[in-house]
């Protein structure tokens, strides 16, 4: 996604997952569609009348229309474009001692965890099952949709644990984190508690035990500064849930963190950061994203201790 404006960033995101237009035949086979319509960001829904549409990514049925906002760090963004500018316009470039043009961004930082599962839910929903007899594979007594944040939740702890099965730990944060029947966790301090008892309510429906008890914190107040001390210091990979920004969502979303790259502008100094992340929707490589740090209204970091 580039921007043709100089108060955004040249390049807003970029990411790896199908194109929207794979799933159009999908919700034609369903559902009657009116128009198809772009709401902003990556925000890309079929209109299928009384007020509602289909997401072309997720097929989530959601409430139209929506109120869609965008906020970005407008100094990171003129100085990226000073950069890209003065190096157009001018025949020379001056080099630095480096070896580089002083006003070209340059990354300054990186970090990455491999091993991060990259997955969404697969089993079927709106079963005449109970939980916890739904736990696996078998349909869920709520919607088809688990919901983003158990979805995301569940790859930061499949990060250290090879059992119980994906569907199996989705299904008990859904229940832990008190999420919905449409898939919406209603408030966020239900994520970090969600995850701090997944372990003893595996233990309770199975009997059996995982090597780990998990601890999640919330933070309401995220920096890069937290984000490089998750993911470089530190080698945990987090939840990240926010409102608005490169989803165009509302309601919120929720993601994997497992990466960063931070950006820096040697000429005036300022810096910027892309998050790498799991997206929830897609599976392996069409799940990653990288989406720019602060790009939301507002948003909390869940991060995530195993202690043996």
């Amino acid at each position: 996604m580039i921007s043709t404006r100089k108060d955004l960033p040249p390049v807003l995101e970029f990411g790896k997952s199908k194109p929207p237009s794979m799933n159009i035949e999908k919700v034609n086979a369903r559902y009657r569609v009116k128009r198809l319509l772009y709401l902003g960001a990556l925000l890309y829904v079929a209109d299928i009348g009384n007020g509602k549409a289909v997401h072309l990514r997720d097929m989530r049925l959601m409430n139209y229309p929506l109120k869609v906002t965008f906020n970005v760090n407008r100094k990171a963004a003129e100085a990226s474009w000073e950069g890209i500018l003065k190096n157009v316009n001018n025949d020379v470039f001056s080099k630095s001692d480096v070896g580089i043009e002083s006003s070209t961004p340059v990354v300054s930082d990186w970090g990455y965890i491999w091993g991060v599962p990259s997955w969404t839910s697969d089993d079927a929903g709106n079963a005449n099952i109970q939980y916890p007899d739904n736990v696996g594979d078998l349909p869920d007594p709520w919607d088809t949709w688990d919901g983003c944040t158990p979805i995301a939740a569940s790859m930061v702890l499949g990060y250290y644990i090879s059992y119980p099965d994906k569907e199996s730990i989705i299904d008990i944060l859904h229940h832990t984190m008190n999420t919905n029947d449409d898939g919406v966790t209603m408030w966020w301090g239900y994520i970090d508690d969600g995850i701090d008892n997944f372990a003893e309510e595996y233990h309770r429906i199975s009997g059996q035990t995982i090597p780990y008890d998990f601890d999640g914190s919330n933070d309401y107040y995220v920096s890069m500064d937290d984000v490089k001390r998750q993911i470089k210091t530190y080698g945990r990979p987090f939840v990240l849930s926010i409102n608005g920004g490169p989803y165009g969502l509302t309601t919120g979303h929720s993601v994997a963190v497992v990466g960063f790259t931070e950006w820096k502008n040697l000429e005036s100094g300022a810096t910027w950061m892309y998050l790498t992340i799991h997206n929830t929707w897609y599976n392996g490589e069409e799940g990653v994203d990288s989406i720019l740090f602060g790009d939301w209204t507002i948003a909390v970091a869940t991060y995530v201790t195993a202690n043996s």
